[in-house]
């Protein structure tokens, strides 16, 4: 093995710290795996836009909108009509909380608050994989269920 094989293999297997997370992600993929395929994510779809923000307080917040989505036909979204209001929370997701590290490559976000009020006070728990400049998440999910990848790029420290 060379002595740059030897070093990127020795940082893959490095544990994960907090510092290497601190900053701004932007969302670059978003993918499942089948039997050995990749096809996009069931529930963000290819070309979805995100963000992902750690901060060194132990913070963390993210935001992601699905492609394709429309604008409201008013300007005033309190008023905006159900059918309309629906869709937009069917295409955006957000939540923020703190975050704590689980071992070399597991992260738990503590969700404080959150588009879906349902995952308030739970803990989504994801596995992580740093290679390459590029933050790839994924969550902890039954045997039965098909990994699901979010892929991010830093973009700010």
């Amino acid at each position: 093995m060379s002595g740059d094989s030897a070093a990127h293999a020795a940082a893959a297997r490095r544990p994960l710290e907090v510092a290497d997370l601190l900053g701004c992600w932007k969302l670059v993929d978003a993918f499942e795996e089948r039997d050995g395929v990749v096809l996009p994510n069931p529930y963000v779809g290819r070309n979805a836009t995100g963000y992902l923000h750690y901060l060194a307080g132990g913070r963390v917040a993210v935001t992601v909108a699905l492609a394709g989505r429309q604008p409201m036909s008013g300007s005033d979204r309190r008023k905006a009509p159900a059918a309309e209001l629906a869709q937009s929370a069917l295409t955006f997701d957000a939540y923020a909380g703190t975050f704590s590290l689980l071992g070399a490559d597991r992260i738990a976000h503590h969700i404080e608050i959150s588009t879906y009020q349902n995952q308030v006070g739970t803990d989504l728990v994801r596995r992580v994989v740093l290679e390459d400049g590029l933050l790839s998440l994924f969550p902890e999910l039954p045997p039965d269920e098909h990994p699901r990848w979010l892929v991010w790029r830093r973009i700010a420290a």
